[in-house]
């Protein structure tokens, strides 16, 4: 039998082509993120970095653009060569197959989140000889990539010298020709930025964690950090799963547990207890534990954002409660190709 011609779908061509399926309410709407590393020099050069940032950008069927710059573009108009908005040649929308390798390209990551890794992976007594070192070459490491991000044309390029009336942030984004964009988990593997802008106004977050080392990863430290730099006043303070302190967090992240998390541990604790021992697959952050670190406004608190977490773990009253995701091969990150009985395996954990 002759086997039918195959017809590329442009939907798996195009971002924007995504479009249709959302207005029509038949899926809901996929928001994918990525994040550029911006190392604090005119020609991000690491070698003269005294600082770096993560920024985060959002890819969406209707628009594209920086969450921490506030500068948004059509999906269709993203991948084109721009300058001053305006197209300087005709090579169409960026494919979709690009955007998804940006988003997911674990393999960027920072020499520092590499040794990471294996830090997290040797006993003890190995990581007490590692530290030394590793707070010798720190910055160093934070701030260089073994392979290089994903790269294309710039859509808010406007010229060499941008506006003058552009804030700072944005008018470094506009002068440079060149866009690099990476796996969002370099800066927090759980995606809170893209749901926290303002004109979102979301109530509920339901939140899926399958980090491994889930219980030492700072991911709720640093989407409350991102919180505070960005003025979200409903961000549930204090939210912490897991009472255990990061491995080796940043010092950013030291002063933040110290100055907003003091006299936190015990509720930290009890929301522990009730993941390992009582076996709670859900917890829910509806009310801050801990002080804004916002200035106070008079009026009304508005009302926090409720946090549904949802953490991959054993289950011990699972039909094989020697089944554990962080160990269990398949469910490694490398793996792209799962069987319907694993599926099964990993949807009846929850």
């Amino acid at each position: 039998n002759q086997k039918p011609d195959l017809v590329l779908d442009p939907k798996w061509v195009k971002l924007s082509a995504q479009r249709p399926a959302v207005d029509e309410a038949s899926q809901p709407m996929p928001i994918y993120t990525a994040v550029r590393h911006f190392i604090g020099t005119d020609d991000n050069d690491p070698n003269k970095a005294q600082s770096h940032q993560y920024q985060w950008f959002e890819f969406n069927p209707y628009e594209v653009g920086s969450i921490d710059h506030g500068a948004w573009i059509p999906s269709w108009a993203f991948g084109r060569p721009m300058v001053n908005g305006r197209e300087q040649l005709k090579i169409g929308e960026a494919h979709f197959g690009g955007i998804i390798g940006a988003v997911s390209s674990a393999f960027c990551a920072s020499f520092d989140a590499m040794i990471m890794e294996l830090y997290t992976a040797v006993p003890s007594a190995v990581r007490s000889a590692m530290d030394p070192l590793l707070d010798w070459i720190e910055h160093g490491t934070e701030v260089s990539h073994p392979i290089p991000p994903y790269t294309l044309h710039n859509p808010f390029y406007i010229g060499e010298q941008p506006s003058a009336s552009q804030s700072g942030k944005l008018a470094e984004l506009e002068s440079k020709p060149l866009l690099s964009l990476m796996d969002a988990g370099m800066e927090n593997n759980l995606p809170f930025a893209p749901l926290l802008r303002p004109e979102r106004n979301v109530d509920v977050i339901v939140c899926l964690d399958s980090s491994a080392n889930i219980d030492i990863m700072p991911w709720f430290a640093r989407a409350e950090a991102w919180a505070g730099d960005h003025g979200v006043e409903r961000w549930p303070w204090g939210a912490r799963p897991w009472s255990a302190d990061p491995l080796r967090p940043s010092k950013a992240e030291v002063k933040l547990d110290q100055s907003t998390l003091s006299g936190t541990r015990s509720v930290r604790e009890s929301v522990n207890k009730r993941i390992r021992d009582d076996n709670i697959r859900c917890v829910v952050f509806d009310q801050p534990v801990a002080s804004s670190p916002l200035p106070k406004k008079n009026g009304s608190l508005p009302r926090p954002i409720t946090i549904l977490y949802i953490p991959l773990l054993p289950n011990a009253k699972f039909r094989d409660p020697d089944f554990d995701p962080e160990t269990a091969d398949f469910c490694g990150t490398f793996n792209d190709q799962w069987t319907t009985e694993q599926i099964n395996l990993l949807a009846d954990l929850a």
